[in-house]
């Protein structure tokens, strides 16, 4: 008798209801962002200690991760890893990664112009940034092409504790290039988080377009 193969993508009704969650969640936060009301409220405040508290060793830091996960960083690794699936012929993943990750970047541009959010005061900022501030580009771009990257890869690896520190370094990864947009002083702690969200639904979306053959 064989075993059932493991199921590494949920069902398209889960990835659905998660979808709802997450859809709800940025409108509401969306609205706060433009209200100032809610969670917004918090951002001056947050934001202001983070300021409060940079030091000559953090600094660097941040420059370093925010760099790592910049619009070319995510184009060179969504570029990487699709030619390694295709060398496997592996094409049904290489399009689910190349998909997802391009069609991050043109929701974060559509977001922001509707949006429309002024970043936080010039005096603030230790980077130089043009565009504007909700969602943040870095954190949207980050969770989607880690995220679908790591969805991909990690079933691949053969040992549990492979695939658990392989997770731990994308979660660790993700929340650090957040938290350095911040410290920066180029984006409000509502940019990030916003953009986690839409990155989390959005990978929900492929990967339920990427299920629903084989669910159906």
């Amino acid at each position: 008798m064989t075993s059932k193969p493991r199921r590494t993508v949920p069902t398209v009704p889960t990835l659905a209801a998660l979808g709802v969650l997450l859809a709800a969640f940025i409108t509401v936060l969306t609205r706060n962002v433009l209200d100032s009301t809610g969670l917004a409220t918090m951002d001056p405040e947050v934001s202001g200690w983070a300021v409060e508290n940079r030091n000559g060793v953090l600094t660097p830091a941040a420059h370093m991760v925010s760099n790592c996960g910049d619009t070319l960083s995510m184009t060179i690794l969504t570029t990487l890893v699709c030619v390694a699936l295709l060398s496997v012929r592996d094409r049904r993943r290489a399009a689910l990664v190349a998909v997802t990750a391009l069609g991050a970047g043109l929701i974060i541009v559509i977001a922001k112009r509707l949006v429309g959010r002024e970043r936080p005061p010039v005096a603030d900022r230790l980077a130089v940034e043009n565009s504007l501030s909700y969602p943040s580009g870095h954190s949207t771009g980050t969770f989607v092409v880690v995220g679908i990257v790591a969805i991909v890869l990690i079933p691949m690896l053969r040992r549990a504790i492979a695939r658990a520190a392989a997770a731990l370094i994308a979660v660790l990864f993700v929340a650090a290039v957040g938290a350095s947009r911040v410290y920066l002083g180029v984006h409000w702690p509502t940019d990030v988080l916003a953009g986690w969200s839409i990155g989390a639904l959005w990978i929900l979306l492929c990967l339920a377009v990427f299920r629903y053959p084989t669910w159906r």
